[in-house]
């Protein structure tokens, strides 16, 4: 029994490919450029042509193979013309137009004059290869001048669509699979999960990219005004920055994280399907997979809601906070990132309520800073674990964060946590900065030392508050 129906997939990816490009516009309201429009007008051109591909057999030939081409056809030049924008290099429009029209004449000439169904799913499949090859490559070299985590998120995704467009053409070729998108077999069923992928991660590590830079350009701006005036006001928009700027660098991580649930998904959705068309599934069967539907809606949900809450800009308010709890969500925030450095977060056994007085948002800022810094550190190590302990007494609660890291100079001591300073290429050196007026402002302190037995442990210090009253 095939994994996947294949039409049913396609529909589906082609809705997906209609949905994301109309968020990341919604999203990236105050970063739109010729650039994001072409992005997004390229998901939503791939959209609809994989939409009409997938319903081939219910439209006229012309409008679901020579239109939905064509639309996919133009869907790759948009965003290979929007990514050459953001290099400083576009392409003539005219030149962009050319090649469409001889790539679709071909198409055209294969598919109504020889009538060659072989040679036109192999020139389809080389073209698609190619043309998303070059949207890695070009995507690839983003990441690498500007040192984005998010670009080369894109460029891999788009590679492994290549290579199914490849393995496609060679199926094709030695006639283990039919010449149709819509045959069921290995190829098709590859193609249409990897695409899946770029539909999600391709869309989310777009967002990242542009909203990395907005950020990084008003960081930088924020920054320098910083040096003439430090108030409260400015200081918590250069928090708001900074978060949204941590939020992008993550954004491509976090698609990774809604692809298992939106996965999950599809499958339930094609099993209950056929199991239904089958008349094999009685009522409860039905039932438990719906549940299983909603379970995973509710993680995308809430993935989502995180990253709203975290970006979202606010005003600062004091309310009874958990000091546990929010170490705890801000690791599983980071799960991906730290899984992928190989870094494994340790709680305490017996973590209870700790609670303080503040801003939830603002000390999960503190936590991310943190947590961020050590994943980086530990690469460098063989032992990579982040320890979490936290206690209340004496009227304090203190949040303790221990990396098995390499101990800290002494005089790399002495500057941590001041402004601009970092050892990061591409670091602004506000994060503990603004982590440490972030403590101040709640009464405490954040300190930072080195453990016995190697590392570097950062201390949270903040007024404690019984735990009758949350």
């Amino acid at each position: 029994m095939a994994f996947l129906d294949i039409r049913t997939a396609l529909l589906m990816v082609g809705l997906l490919y209609l949905i994301l490009p109309t968020i990341t516009w919604v999203v990236l309201a105050g970063q739109r450029s010729r650039q994001v429009a072409l992005w997004c007008g390229g998901g939503l051109l791939a959209g609809g042509g994989m939409v009409l591909s997938g319903l081939q057999g219910f439209l006229p030939e012309w409008g679901s193979l020579s239109l939905g081409v064509l639309m996919i056809l133009c869907s790759h030049f948009a965003r290979i013309q929007s990514l050459r924008l953001d290099l400083g290099k576009p392409l003539p429009t005219s030149w962009v137009l050319a090649a469409i029209v001889i790539l679709f004449l071909i198409f055209e000439g294969i598919h109504l004059g020889l009538q060659n169904a072989l040679l036109r799913a192999q020139y389809n499949s080389c073209v698609g290869a190619t043309l998303l090859g070059y949207i890695a490559i070009l995507a690839w070299r983003i990441g690498r001048d500007e040192q984005s985590r998010s670009a080369k998120w894109i460029a891999w995704v788009y590679a492994v669509v290549a290579c199914a467009w490849l393995f496609r053409a060679y199926s094709v070729q030695s006639s283990t699979v039919g010449v149709n998108v819509l045959t069921q077999g290995l190829s098709s069923q590859l193609l249409v999960l990897s695409v899946m992928l770029s539909s999600v991660i391709g869309h989310f590590g777009y967002v990242g990219l542009a909203l990395d830079r907005s950020m990084r350009r008003e960081l930088k701006a924020a920054a320098e005004r910083a040096r003439d005036e430090e108030n409260r006001r400015l200081s918590e928009q250069i928090a708001h920055l900074d978060r949204q700027r941590s939020l992008g660098e993550m954004s491509a991580s976090l698609g990774h994280e809604l692809t298992q649930p939106l996965t999950a998904i599809l499958t339930n959705a094609q099993v209950a399907k056929r199991g239904l068309q089958a008349g094999h599934f009685d009522s409860d069967q039905t039932t438990g997979f719906l549940d299983k539907i909603v379970h995973n809606t509710q993680r995308a949900t809430l993935i989502i809601e995180r990253v709203r809450d975290f970006i979202r800009p606010s005003t600062s308010r004091s309310v009874p906070v958990d000091l546990n709890r929010i170490a705890v969500e801000i690791a599983e925030l980071l799960a991906h990132e730290a899984d992928s450095s190989q870094v494994r977060f340790v709680f305490q056994a017996d973590a209870r309520k700790v609670l303080v007085m503040g801003d939830p948002i603002q000390l999960s800022q503190i936590v991310l800073n943190v947590f961020r810094n050590a994943i980086e550190v530990l690469s460098k190590v063989a032992r990579r674990e982040i320890q979490i302990s936290c206690i209340a007494a004496d009227g304090r609660a203190v949040l303790r964060i221990r990396d098995t890291g390499p101990a800290l100079a002494p005089e790399m001591l002495s500057m941590i946590g001041k402004p601009f300073f970092t050892t990061k290429p591409k670091g602004l050196g506000m994060g503990v900065s603004i982590s440490r007026s972030i403590a101040v402002q709640h009464g405490g302190t954040l300190s930072v030392a080195n453990a016995d037995g190697g590392g570097a442990v950062f201390e949270l210090n903040l007024p404690s508050l019984p735990e009758v009253k949350l």
